[in-house]
């Protein structure tokens, strides 16, 4: 079973679209738990931007009996060596991961909304992290949702669907320990 858990309210409209297209792609129940608030000490205000780590962490500590958490948040974040990421995940084969959602609007960056492509980025993104909570590591296949995503502009080149060495993987790791 899957969690997905709001951090600090998110629409419910983006987690009843990540709920479904997830449980087809995991084959796994999709949980939406009832959220949790980001950590205070993770906020920097000199970048206004959260640092993910901590709140990895946070979630990990509070979010209890899943096989995999992943933590929806809507604010900017970052880890040190990187100015933003779209998401972390506790470690390849780890519990818990998060996304952000703000770098996957259009109205970030000027332009007018798209809701269609903001779902499909968020899509992109659960999967993403997901695969790396399952056991996946990045893929060098540029159209595999396992690329690692350096900018927007690579979310959107890449599909939202594991390649088929990855999904040979995917079923190994994860489709097997049921």
């Amino acid at each position: 079973m899957i969690a997905l858990v709001p951090v600090d309210g998110i629409d419910t409209k983006v987690f009843n679209f990540l709920k479904d297209s997830l449980k087809v792609r995991f084959e796994r129940e999709i949980i939406i738990d009832s959220g949790v608030n980001p950590p205070t000490h993770a906020y920097n205000p000199k970048r206004s931007q959260y640092y993910a780590t901590p709140i990895v962490k946070f979630i990990s500590n509070s979010v209890k009996g899943y096989e995999k958490v992943l933590g929806v948040i809507d604010f900017d974040f970052w880890v040190p060596g990187l100015n933003f990421i779209f998401g972390e995940a506790e470690g390849i084969g780890g519990r818990v991961g998060i996304i952000s959602l703000t770098r996957l609007r259009q109205e970030f960056y000027g332009l007018p909304p798209d809701t269609n492509l903001f779902y499909e980025r968020a899509l992109k993104e659960a999967v993403h992290e997901l695969g790396h909570l399952y056991g996946l590591v990045h893929c060098e296949n540029s159209k595999c949702v396992m690329h690692f995503s350096n900018s927007l502009r690579d979310t959107d080149y890449k599909d939202s669907h594991f390649c088929s060495e990855c999904m040979e993987k995917l079923k190994q790791l994860c489709f097997k320990r049921r």
